[in-house]
């Protein structure tokens, strides 16, 4: 008799718990307020741009908004200005104020009774002496074969230099990492000899390389992305935000860099 009680309170304990699991769980997600997003640049052939945009909501499926009211001025240590022009769709451009090797540039953005400010020093270029290929252990699924690169790159060891690269391979711009060049982590007499962790190219690809002098902040900035992004370097499965040169409501970087240019084919 007491093992029929015990089964029929036990019967009754499991139909109470099965009917919890059935409850409809209302959570609340609560939308965060959009944060301005600022895009720009100056290098030493052209004059700046920026982009303006905010952040959407996570389940938002429309474009997001851009800012069209904003003034933005880029100004260098010289005491040279321009307010640069609003074309449409969130852009800002000069006409005026080129990039010029071993300057600082500022770009303040006035919005309302806001105001952001960002600085970048803008580097000399170097030069690519030379790129080779060689053929890897490692193949990329659904490929036969694959290829290495070795970049030879010149550097000025007097000084600590930062670097970033670019492949655009068959016109597809490589999007999934930023490739960063610290020159304290060589022992350069002059040029510097850089192996990506890239071994994915194939006989034939059409490489467009593009190497950017950059300073220290736009090469932590940089290195932040990477940590905090999904890339092929294996980053951080939780996404955040690095830091932004235009300050903690901002997100995004102004840049000062300048930059080379190397074609080549895989064989």
């Amino acid at each position: 008799m007491e093992i029929q009680k015990i089964k029929y309170f036990a019967s009754i304990l499991l139909i109470i718990f099965l009917t919890a699991c059935e409850e409809v769980i209302d959570i609340d997600l609560n939308s965060s307020n959009p944060v301005l997003v600022a895009e720009g640049e100056i290098d030493n052939e052209s004059p700046a741009w920026i982009r303006l945009t905010y952040t959407t909501d996570y389940f938002e499926t429309e474009q997001a908004k851009v800012e069209d009211e904003a003034t933005v001025i880029i100004s260098d240590a010289a005491g040279n200005t321009e307010i640069l022009e609003y074309i449409g769709n969130g852009y800002y451009e000069g006409t005026k104020l080129i990039g010029i090797i071993n300057s600082k540039y500022t770009l303040s953005i006035l919005k309302g009774d806001e105001e952001f400010e960002a600085s970048a020093i803008l580097f000399p270029p170097s030069e690519i002496l030379s790129v080779g290929f060689e053929k890897s252990d490692m193949v990329k699924p659904g490929h036969d074969e694959s290829y290495s690169i070795t970049v030879n790159f010149s550097d000025d060891p007097s000084v600590r230099n930062y670097y970033l690269f670019q492949y655009i391979v068959n016109g597809e711009v490589e999007t999934n990492n930023y490739y960063l060049v610290d020159d304290n982590y060589y022992e350069t007499t002059g040029n510097i000899e850089y192996s990506p962790l890239r071994p994915d190219f194939k006989h034939g690809d059409e490489v467009f390389i593009e190497l950017y002098s950059i300073d220290k902040d736009t090469y932590v900035y940089y290195s932040e992305l990477n940590d905090g992004s999904e890339g092929m370097m294996g980053g951080s499965s939780t996404p955040y935000n690095p830091r932004s040169n235009f300050g903690s409501e901002v997100m995004g970087y102004f840049v000062a860099w300048s930059k080379v240019e190397f074609a080549t084919i895989v064989e």
